[in-house]
Order: structure tokens, then sequence, then C-alpha cells
């Protein structure tokens, strides 16, 4: 299925949403031309680790992207006890305590999209010239933004004049043809980044189960980018979190246990949800936004439509309705 989604008042720029199915897997792709939209990224935080946890959908409402995909790999930061999802229950039921880590803080990422856990990222992160994370090895599949706009593939070495650049696990195709590629992996949900012509691609695949999926591999994957007339092609942060926002709405499936409890289970010194929060927590979970990440990358149109009122505009408005019904229910 294919749709045209028009930015009115912007010549030329429009993205072309499109969803296939490739072996009993959903596969959703948008292309998007290069000339007609600027590049954004989740900035470095000021406090001296790399980012803080967001989710997709939020960092696409806050930059006023029209579509959004999470990229590199990254962890949580303070966090190492948290090892498993047995740790994880300990820690919501207060038998554990991970240093700088508050349950509470987790609860108001995941109620609001974004909040004040630090993330460290792996591979190179580099945001408008600023290193954020060097290349030290590993996760050597790397996606270059350049200053004039367009995108770039590079494996094992920076550009010479890096301005934005996210990391990937590898790359899958090069100028037309496939790379050798770890095809054992089909079962879980991957993420690409990939060019043609004078396009932005962006894939996302479901897979273990979410979305009624159950995933696709690697080289299947490359085939089918091939036959999309995709050139070029990286592999950035799948799993559970990859996450595909366009026009506001997420398309696919991502899945996050740890959320999906942090929002329906209040912490045991946490006795009180408002009922902002309360919006909130339905409109996340309505919208399929489930897994805050490290790093996100988004598109912006070059220029601003004339006359419209943007979809953060609507989404504040929704936001207030949710929060006075909420409130209203709590009276009556």
């Amino acid at each position: 299925m294919l749709s045209v989604l028009p930015w009115v008042g912007v010549s030329l720029a429009t993205l072309q949403y499109s969803t296939h199915r490739v072996d009993q897997t959903q596969v959703y792709m948008v292309a998007a031309p290069m000339a007609d939209y600027r590049v954004v990224m989740t900035e470095p935080a000021p406090s001296g680790q790399d980012t803080y946890l967001e989710t997709t959908a939020a960092f696409a409402r806050r930059t006023g992207a029209v579509v959004a995909i999470n990229t590199n790999f990254f962890r949580w930061l303070n966090a190492k006890s948290l090892r498993s999802f047995q740790d994880y229950q300990k820690w919501i039921m207060g038998e554990s305590h991970p240093e700088g880590i508050s349950y509470r803080a987790l609860r108001q990422t995941c109620l609001g999209g974004r909040g004040t856990i630090p993330a460290g990222l792996l591979g190179a992160y580099i945001v408008n010239g600023q290193v954020v994370r060097p290349y030290e090895g590993g996760y050597a599949a790397m996606v270059h933004f350049p200053t004039q706009g367009g995108i770039e593939f590079y494996r094992g070495r920076l550009p010479e004049q890096p301005f934005n650049v996210v990391s990937g696990s590898q790359q899958l195709l090069e100028g037309g043809r496939k790379l050798p590629v770890d095809g054992s992996d089909r079962t879980s949900p991957k993420a690409i980044l990939g060019r043609r012509g004078n396009e932005y691609i962006f894939v996302v695949s479901d897979g273990r189960g979410n979305g009624g999926s159950p995933g696709v591999s690697f080289p299947q994957l490359q085939a089918f980018l091939l036959a999309e007339g995709v050139t070029d092609a990286t592999a950035v942060d799948g799993g559970e979190s990859a996450t595909l926002v366009v026009q506001g709405q997420v398309k696919n499936h991502p899945r996050d246990r740890y959320c999906e409890l942090a929002r329906w289970l209040p912490a045991p010194t946490l006795t009180f949800v408002n009922p902002e929060e309360e919006a909130r927590e339905a409109a996340m979970a309505m919208g399929r936004s489930l897994r805050p990440v490290g790093a996100n990358i988004g598109l912006v149109p070059r220029e601003q439509p004339q006359g419209l009122l943007s979809f953060a505009f609507w989404e504040r408005i929704q936001q207030r309705l949710l929060t006075r019904l909420r409130a209203w229910r709590h009276w009556v």
C-alpha cells in the first residue's frame, strides 16, 4: 500500500509512505526528497552524559519532524544492576536501588516521552559538528548527513569533516550491490537508513510477533530494498525499540515491557497521579510510542508551510481535552 502525504505550502515536499509484506512480516517505508527536508537529531545532554532517553514520537513532536526513526544502539547510564527483567521488578517493588535512576524518573519518561534518565550511546554520534560520541571501534557502519544535505555511508571510518553522524550494526547495500551480512537473526524488528537517488529512505520492520509479524532476516531486507530501488542502506538499532513515526503517528509495533509496567503500576512512593499525567499515559498507549531510546533522527521541511496549524498544535489541544475529561471523571 502506498500513500503520498503532501506537505502543503512547500514546493515538491512530499513524503511517500508505503507498507509491504515480506515473508509474512509487515515492513514500513518512507521516501523523502533530500532537497525538501533537513535532518534533526537528538541533541547532546548539557550535564555530561551523551543524551536523555526519549521516545521517537516525543522527539518528532518536540522538533517538528514529519518523519522520525531511532538510530544508535544505547544503554542506560548508572543502572548496571538492572541486568534482567527480574532486577527491574525488584526495582519497582523498592527492593533494589540503582544509583542515579529513580523509578519516579522512569515513570515520568514513559508517561511524557522524555525525562531525565541519561543514556549512553554506542558507536559514533555527532550532532551539528559536535562530537557527542567519537568512533572507538565497533558499530562500524556509519551514516553521515553532510552540512549541505544528502546522505553518505561509511564503514570503519568517519568522513573528513563530519557534521551529523549516526552508527548502526552493519551496512546492507553499497552502490546497488549486496554486502556480506549476518543473516542468522530472522525474528527481531529491523530499522534501516538508506538512499534511493535523491531521496532519504527510512524503513522499519515488525518482528518477534509484534503486530502479528514473525520477522525477516537482513538478506531478505537486502532483496526487498533492491527491489524498491534503494542503492545504499545501513541497519541501525532494531529490536523492540525500532520505531517509525510519520506525521505524528507510530506506524509499526514497538514494545517495551519496562514502560508497560511503569505506565500502569505506580511506584510504592508515588501515591498520586494527576489527571494530566493520566491523559499522557492514555495518549502514549493509544499512539503505540512505547520505547524510550537514546538517539533519534528526523526530517523537517526546509520551508515551513504557511497558513496551516502544526500537528504539535493539534496534539496540545487533544492533550488538554483529555486532561479535562480525566479531571471531570475524577469529580463525577
